[in-house]
């Protein structure tokens, strides 16, 4: 139990230092992007971050801390910028215009958003 309490904060403590490093891109929307969030149903309980270097989604076990899968582009999701819940969802958008995604959980499948 320890060592989960240890890896939670290891996992958590990487995300928000990376999250306050100056940003390559310019947000103009006046809110900060969302690079973690945490995903809960009745199966399951999961932190989905944004890695950075490599612009994919990682998921993982909220409760112990190991990864569960890791998306991209070969998922159907863009070079990944930010990440916000919606519904039973998770919104996915890329850094370039029109590339966001709607990721359906738990399935973890990516849907257009508006036939795009």
């Amino acid at each position: 139990m320890r060592l989960f309490g240890i890896a939670l904060c290891a996992v958590s403590a990487s995300c928000l230092l990376w999250s306050w490093q100056p940003a390559a891109r310019k947000v103009t929307s006046g809110t900060s992007a969302n690079q973690l969030v945490h995903w809960r149903d009745a199966d399951h309980d999961w932190l989905l971050v944004v890695d950075p270097a490599t612009r994919e989604l990682v998921v993982y076990d909220a409760v112990d801390g190991r990864p569960l899968d890791r998306l991209g582009a070969d998922d159907g999701l863009p070079d990944v910028q930010s990440i916000a819940p919606q519904g039973r969802g998770l919104l996915v958008a890329g850094a370039q215009p029109r590339t966001a995604r709607r990721l359906e959980l738990p399935e973890l499948r990516a849907v257009a958003i508006d036939g795009r």
